[in-house]
């Protein structure tokens, strides 16, 4: 129940009264104002009554519903009169004023006026007890000493809470106060209206008929539209006891009052307060007059505490997937873990069964998830059947796990945060390769991941130092690609001392390689990694010196692999000596607004020449080289100063080097923030390059420079930014690799864009045991942007000029009413399962058209849309939590 009905609960017997300003004003201490015992009657009258202020809340707000519409407190006579005389407080816009026509949101028609001022609004529940309670009244008669009986304009207040009506009874003997003819509730965020109240003062009863009434509810993390408003009636509210409250014939909706687009009714509503929990029977959704939704019986949380029950179930249809629907049921099994089981129904390929479970303590937090379809049906995609009509596929090659059973397993484990010891677990595993294409997420980003992580870490931090283990797998999901090594396990103890200036970097890794496949032609074996470092670091407002020296070692124990003439365990040591020096400069030009720099830097790296030979031209055949993870990175800015060319540990590589580098920012002097950066720089070789994966010298290799590196980024505003990169070949005088492009987003986020051109050209990359092509020529165009207050458009563009084919390509709208939300696209991409599979263009491409409509306070009707929005527009995430 409503705070205000505190104000009719456990009235004193002691009556005071204080005469209306037309009538002079009697002492309430006055003996003669206490004898009741003769019947009173004085017109105009205002009665101060002895009333404990015992605080009930309203229970409806347990349902969570989030809607558009707005409250706004006002003290303007005028408005207030407006509100007075309209249903449920609500004004249209035509007869706002001017000055709140921007408060309305999208879709809205008008604005719900609280009554009184804002100063009164923000007072705490401590400071409004403090104040007197008033009852108002035009006419009063206070019989026989224990009944009262008010008529005419009555009106019951306590700073902001007050409760109104034509007639009240108040019965001291059976302690019982009634309220009839257009009983009114007001407090801060809640106005409920009804023909009929009853309280009883002493059993913590009460009883409201032919209810309506409207509820704000404050959203936490929004900074736009941060208040949400529902409205519903009923035919009876009741308190049945001091902490159940009973709701007859509810319907609830977040539409404006003459708006019905969806409602929620149920034949009882039951709240416990004390429990915290809520259920419902016989619950309908409807939208408009048709019911879309049934369930007998529902069981929803109290407040924000989690609560076992159905969570509102998940819709989702298109051209390639079919009908998609699950139903998640939630249990909240302790405050410190919970679980989540969900049937999920697809059509064609059968109902499958997915489930979560989160666990929190002290030491650690763990999440895990499992997910099981028995005997899948196959894609109910209709392009995959006209490939097999035509005789382009066969059923096996187009629906490869049809009959089979997937599954996933997900495992996530933190623990030891804020302890010496610490453990990390990150697997997952699934089925097949096609798992997160044929039942996952929906983006062709998130289709088409390259491998899963499957690790587990155990480590403790010393005050030096830090002892870990780890032992890590990984799958593979595309077909192409070779399985990694495995890590079975990977030792790390490294330290770190600080004296003053001075850095000591002591690190040691030990690796035992394994093979998921028993292929004879695959080495495996054991390496120990060692790098000890002594760097003194001077950092002054004008610049930096960071001088270093240090020492590496690698050395293998190769396992006996007699078809490869490795009769023995293979014994191979390397080691190198190195030194560096990293030195810049800050030159400032102030004065005005804002603050130039220029920073040149200079790096020098020297690692003595160890010979590789031993790794390279192993086995019967001299054709394997040693290399369990190391591959080449891609030369790009950020490498100008990284002190190894390789990614991973099979190679000691040489060097003898100079990098020169320029970096020049322009800062606004009152934010701080860079407005402009532009860098530069190329690294200088005194000599070739020996040192390789495969033994052979590549032409970049053996140049006396490297590619000149270039980055500018320009921001332009708060949320918008330009960049761009280019890596430059100062022989051939082309750009090789390089990407711009630029991200737009407005104060508010309504307004997106993004254009981003990626290219990179006649780039192989050695791997351990394949060449890999990664040429890349692609254009990336998004946007999302408000036509009016109620429509949007969205789309996205990428394009592979590489291999002339579209990625992705979707256009859709969004319709924002004040109640509810709809979101159309059309899609049309790359269908990974069957690319490779055909000749024909049209063939490997997948369309469809999704549609969404979200009931706003009740969620969407799925999730895949807003994937697909999140996955393909920059910023469209962020978005949808700050608008909605």
């Amino acid at each position: 129940m409503p705070k205000s009905f505190a104000l009719l609960n456990r009235i004193s017997a002691r009556f005071t009264c204080v005469q209306h300003p037309s009538v002079p004003h009697l002492n309430a201490q006055d003996p003669s104002t206490r004898d009741l015992s003769t019947e009173q009657k004085s017109p105009g009258l205002i009665l101060n009554l002895g009333l404990t202020r015992r605080l009930i809340t309203l229970p409806f707000i347990v349902l969570a519903l989030q809607a558009q519409a707005q409250m706004i407190r006002s003290d303007d006579p005028a408005l207030i009169e407006k509100a007075q005389a309209a249903s449920y407080g609500w004004v249209a816009k035509n007869d706002l004023p001017e000055y709140l026509h921007d408060a309305i949101p999208p879709g809205c028609n008008g604005l719900y006026i609280e009554i009184g001022p804002e100063a009164a609004a923000a007072l705490t529940d401590e400071e409004l007890e403090k104040l007197e309670v008033i009852v108002e009244a035009d006419d009063a008669k206070i019989t026989d000493g224990n009944k009262a009986v008010l008529t005419g304009n009555v009106s019951v207040s306590q700073g902001t809470r007050s409760i109104s009506a034509t007639t009240m009874t108040y019965e001291q003997e059976l302690e019982r106060a009634t309220l009839a003819d257009k009983v009114t509730i007001r407090e801060p965020g809640t106005f409920i209206q009804g023909e009929y109240a009853e309280v009883s003062t002493s059993q913590s009863k009460a009883s409201f008929n032919d209810a309506k009434f409207i509820l704000k509810i404050q959203r936490a993390n929004k900074s736009i539209g941060s208040q949400s408003i529902i409205r519903g009636s009923a035919k009876s509210v009741k308190q049945v006891s001091a902490n159940v409250v009973e709701m007859e014939d509810g319907r609830l909706t977040a539409c404006e009052p003459g708006d019905e687009s969806w409602m929620l009714e149920g034949e009882k509503l039951t709240v416990n307060r004390e429990t915290n929990r809520g259920t419902g029977k016989n619950v309908k959704l409807k939208v408009g007059s048709v019911p879309i939704f049934y369930l007998p019986y529902i069981s929803f949380p109290v407040g924000d505490e989690r609560q076992t029950g159905f969570l509102f179930p998940s819709f989702r249809s298109s051209d390639d997937g079919g009908l998609d629907f699950s139903l998640p049921y939630y249990w909240n099994l302790a405050p410190n873990y919970d679980a989540t089981l969900t049937p999920r129904f697809i059509s064609g390929r059968g109902t499958m069964l997915e489930g979560s479970a989160r666990y929190l303590n002290k030491w650690m937090r763990t999440e895990g998830g499992l997910a099981f379809l028995p005997n899948d049906g196959g894609s109910p995609d209709p392009d995959l059947d006209d490939l097999i009509r035509e005789g382009q596929l066969t059923e096996e090659r187009a629906r490869p796990n049809k009959g089979n059973n997937r599954w996933m397993a997900k495992l996530d484990q933190r623990g030891g945060d804020t302890e010496g010891w610490y453990t990390r677990a990150d697997y997952t595993k699934v089925s097949d390769e096609d798992y997160f294409r044929d039942l996952g997420a929906s983006s062709f980003a998130s289709n088409n991941q390259i491998f899963l992580n499957q690790s587990l870490e155990v480590g403790y931090q010393f005050d030096h130092w830090k002892l870990s283990s780890l032992a890590q797998s990984q799958q593979i999901l595309l077909v192409d690609i070779d399985s990694p090594y495995r890590k079975l396990p990977q030792i790390d103890i490294d330290g770190r001392y600080n004296f003053d200036d001075w850095t000591f970097i002591l690190q040691n890794r030990y690796t035992q390689f394994k093979h998921r496949d028993n292929r004879p032609d695959i080495l495996t074996g054991q390496r120990f990694n060692t790098d000890y470092r002594m760097r003194l670091e001077k950092r002054y407002p004008w610049g930096f010196f960071t001088p270093e020296v240090g020492f590496k070692t690698l050395s293998y124990d190769l396992d006996e692999n007699p078809l490869l003439s490795l009769t023995e365990q293979e014994q191979l040591s390397l080691s190198a000596p190195q030194a560096s020096v990293d030195m810049g400069l800050v030159f400032e030009h102030g004065g005005g607004a804002f603050t130039q720099t220029l920073e040149p830097r200079v790096f020098y790296l020297y690692r003595q020449f160890e010979n590789h030979d031993e790794l390279l031209g192993i086995g019967a055949n001299n054709d394997l080289n040693v290399n369990f993870d190391t591959s080449a990175r891609t030369f790009s800015y950020g490498q100008l100063y990284r002190d190894s060319r390789f990614i991973g540990g099979d190679r000691l590589d040489d060097a003898n080097q100079v990098t020169l580098g320029l970096t020049s920012r322009w800062q606004n002097n009152n934010t701080g923030r860079d407005l402009f950066i532009a860098s530069v720089g190329q690294i200088f070789h005194f000599r070739d390059r020996r040192v390789t994966l495969a033994g052979s010298l590549s032409p970049e290799e053996t140049e006396d420079t490297s590619e000149s590196a270039s980055e500018l980024r320009v921001n332009l505003g708060r949320r918008t930014q330009l960049f761009t990169n280019a890596i430059y070949d100062t022989e051939s005088r082309k750009i090789n690799r390089g990407s711009a492009g630029l991200n737009f987003a407005s104060q508010d986020y309504k307004k997106l864009f993004n254009i981003t051109y990626s290219f990179l050209r006649d780039q192989n990359t050695l791997g351990p045991s394949n060449i890999i092509n990664r040429d890349i020529d692609q254009l990336d165009v998004s946007f999302a942007h408000p036509v009016n207050k109620q429509w949007s458009l969205m789309g996205r563009v990428n394009y592979d000029f590489e291999n002339q084919q579209e990625l992705e390509t979707f256009l859709g709208f969004e319709y924002n009413d004040c109640c509810y939300r709809l979101r159309f696209l059309a899609r049309r991409w790359l269908d990974s399962n069957i690319a490779n599979l055909v000749s024909d263009e049209s063939a490997q491409y997948d369309q469809g058209i999704f549609f969404e409509i979200h009931f706003k306070g009740l969620g969407g009707s799925g999730a895949k849309v807003n994937s697909i929005l999140n996955d393909g527009i920059s910023g469209y995430e962020t978005r949808e939590k700050l608008l909605y």
